[in-house]
């Protein structure tokens, strides 16, 4: 037989050995029938919740049914193609199993992986999924088997068991406890005044505005009441991938100015107020999601307007635009020429309708961030021609909820002479760490003009339910499954905290109402209008008058402007940078205390120091304290044990008045969070991200005077030389800020 005639049959026996290793293929997988179908429906609930935190725009329905659809014809491809190669070397598996068992585990973890939740955490969890529906499957095969009744029940207990221990066991951390603020409030009486988050007496025009050719919501295509500019932000966007364009409708030449608009009706000039978002999934829109503080702030006799910067934000399939931030901040400040623009046009509802010189801006996470950076424009957009006029505009008060606070051309925005208020809450696992608190250290109160900053760390509250269409979950699917909200309060209660925050702020910062101060210098003021969790808060306006201010310290005994320091009875007390959550540094330096039982810390004022400062009238001391002990434990049946504070002045003549802060306020315990919903993913979820339960967080302690004029009367404090801190009830750990007088305002 010639060679050509060979070849043929070489090649005929190999393709009838392929053809008998194929028949081969579900060799031993006859009774694992029904654990592959388990196996197939697991990794389906797998990727479709994958794919609800992966949308495409074209609709969650639509996205759904392609994902079902591939997976499954994956799910049977992968099982055929692996399966073949295991035959082929005679793999005495079952093959069909094996091949689906390595497909699902590998797209599970991809999944996982590509939601950032690291690669330690998803391949643990990839494993017990697969334990799931390994378990699963086993419990379907001995129930269609022909064993009896008992061998059935008796061989399904234990798969059964396991699953329902893995969805069920939910150990709780020692710390998921919080203080009530409003527990002890036998000292501050609420205030008497109108509620700040009720309706006003005006009615509300809503309408928006935008160029007219958003794909997506009719509101600022064929139904927007407003035609404004678009903006050429090439200059910033290195690249604007395709798919946005088939996606909006637009490329980065030009950028829509689109907005939601909340208008009192009635005559007269009104303050301008700006909304923005931060960066959640493009093609889940959240511009929308402020609503319930524009109908406040509009009835209250504010124009309030929700920008909208979906297009900026990012998308699975496209990532996120370059230099964002700025983009962010360059873009609101458009937005803000184009309401001047609308002000002076006839036929607008605008016209002469905005008063310019009362703006404020409201921005959350990172446009939180971006309004900050409005607020310190120059600093990146002194040169930008486009924004020619911006200076003419008078920002008043900037409102950051969870902002982030990251460096912009290696800068960060240091505020001056505008009003500050930031919103956090401890259960955020988005921007965990509490940023604004970073941001209240580098705004500056000058003088007597009014100006304020404050800030509210607001104990059950997280990131996404200050936007309504933002949910529960501070994470896209699949990570949100796994974050722990049992510990959070509602959506309503967290939106009650919004509204009266931010409705006082405006009142106090714009319309100069100081009779809602007092709720930003004491949450307790605010009892009747607040939700009954713990809040650690901040204040201070042009009144404070500093002591002690550590950022300024040439060492722990030889402080700035003549104050000497002396610590007695501490097993540390030193000057250290405070730190956040993640172990970063915040820009506040403090005093660090540390003692067992008791120990006094002592302040003296020398001649010429107490010239220049004790000539004033005081109305409080005030110190500002954060609660360092993060491995603080509770007392049964009776809450965290906290450490006690005595306050101590004494004279040049030597007379003493001492006062406890316990008169006034208990020392707050630390705020920890179990962010997931099992403290053993603490350590190991998005790569050790919440291993940290507590963020120490600096809390205002105010005492008036008149507790020491009572512990002596008519007692001096014109001519204090010392003031002494007498700590007790350790073990305690504390950080001291600033320490300073409230003086009486004229």
């Amino acid at each position: 037989m010639d060679s050509e005639t060979k070849e043929p049959n070489k090649l005929y026996r190999l393709l009838i050995w392929l053809k008998r290793r194929a028949v081969k293929i579900p060799a031993f997988d006859h009774k694992l029938t029904y654990i592959i179908i388990s196996l197939w429906l697991i990794t389906a609930i797998g990727i479709m919740t994958g794919v609800a935190g992966t949308p495409t725009g074209l609709g969650r329905h639509i996205d759904l049914a392609i994902a079902l659809t591939a997976h499954t014809l994956i799910f049977m491809l992968a099982a055929v193609i692996i399966g073949f190669l295991f035959s082929v070397l005679y793999l005495p598996i079952p093959r069909l199993f094996t091949g689906c068992l390595l497909y699902s585990s590998y797209i599970t973890y991809f999944i996982l992986t590509e939601a950032n939740l690291g690669p330690l955490f998803s391949g643990i969890i990839t494993g017990v999924w697969m334990g799931v529906g390994l378990c699963a499957g086993l419990i379907i095969t001995l129930l269609k088997s022909n064993l009896t009744a008992w061998k059935k029940t008796g061989l399904s207990v234990l798969p059964a068991a396991i699953i329902l221990f893995l969805f069920l066991w939910r150990p709780e951390i020692e710390h998921a406890d919080v203080a009530e603020s409003f527990r002890d409030n036998g000292y501050i009486t609420p205030l008497s005044v109108e509620n700040p988050s009720e309706q006003g007496s005006h009615s509300v025009t809503t309408f928006t505005y935008g160029n007219g050719e958003d794909n997506h919501r009719d509101e600022f295509r064929h139904g927007v009441e407003l035609i404004s500019d678009s903006v050429d932000a090439s200059a910033y966007i290195n690249e604007w991938k395709r798919y946005r364009t088939f996606f909006w409708g637009f490329d980065e030449t030009s950028l829509p100015l689109n907005g939601r608009v909340w208008m009192p009706e009635g005559e007269g000039t009104f303050p301008l107020v700006l909304m923005v978002h931060g960066n959640h999934t493009m093609e889940n829109f959240s511009d929308g999601g402020y609503g319930y503080l524009g109908e406040l702030l509009a009835s209250r006799g504010y124009i309030a307007v929700s920008v909208d910067q979906n297009f900026l934000n990012y998308s699975n399939w496209t990532g996120i635009p370059s230099n964002d931030m700025k983009l962010r901040a360059w873009l609101l400040m458009h937005h803000l020429l184009q309401v001047e623009a609308f002000h002076e046009t006839p036929d607008t509802p605008f016209y002469d309708k905005v008063d310019l010189q009362r703006v404020s801006l409201i921005g959350h996470s990172r446009g939180g961030q971006a309004v900050a950076m409005v607020a310190d424009y120059e600093r990146w957009f002194s040169e930008e021609d486009s924004l020619n006029g911006i200076e003419d505009i008078g920002i008043e008060g900037v409102v950051a909820i969870a902002p982030t606070d990251r460096q912009v051309d290696d800068m960060r925005a240091e505020l001056d002479n505008v009003s500050y208020l930031t919103l956090h809450g401890a259960r955020d696992g988005d921007v965990h760490n509490y940023h604004g608190d970073r941001q209240y250290g580098r705004v500056s109160i000058p003088g007597d003009n009014g100006h304020f900053k404050a800030g509210v760390y607001i104990a059950e509250a997280n990131h996404s339910q200050f936007n309504t269409d933002w949910g529960r979950m501070d994470m896209r699917l699949p990570g949100g499954v796994f974050l722990n909200r049992a510990q959070m309060m509602s959506e309503e209660e967290q939106r009650q905290v919004a509204e009266v925050y931010i409705s006082a702020f405006l009142e106090s910062a714009v319309k100069e109402n100081d009779q809602y101060l007092p709720l930003f210098r004491d949450v307790r003021y605010g009892k009747e209008w607040l939700p009954n969790t713990q809040y650690i808060t901040r204040f201070e306006n042009s009144e404070f008058m500093p002591l002690v201010n550590y950022n300024r310290a040439e060492s722990k005994t030889d402080l700035a402007g003549g104050v000497t320091a002396v610590g007695v009875g501490f097993n540390k007390w030193e000057i250290q940078a405070a730190e956040n959550r993640s172990g970063n540094k915040k820009r506040t330096r403090g005093m660090a205390f540390k003692w067992e039982d008791t120990a006094r810390y002592h302040l003296y004022f020398n001649e010429d120091f107490r010239a220049d400062n004790f000539n004033k009238s005081f109305e409080s001391i005030r110190l500002s304290i954060a609660n360092k002990d993060r491995d603080m434990e509770k007392d049964a049946g009776e809450g965290y044990h906290v450490p006690q504070l005595d306050v101590e002045m004494e004279t040049v003549s030597g007379e003493t008045a001492r006062v406890s802060l316990e008169a006034v306020k208990t020392i707050e315990p630390p705020i920890a969070t179990q962010y997931t919903i099992n403290p053993w993913f603490e350590d190991i979820m998005r790569e050790g991200k919440y291993e940290e339960a507590i963020e120490p967080v600096f809390q205002n302690y105010e005492l008036p005077v008149n507790l020491f004029k009572e512990a002596v009367p008519d007692f001096p404090i014109e001519e204090v030389e010392r003031i002494s801190l007498y700590f007790a009830d350790g073990p305690g750990e504390l950080m001291m800020d600033e320490i300073g007088f409230f003086v009486q305002p004229d």
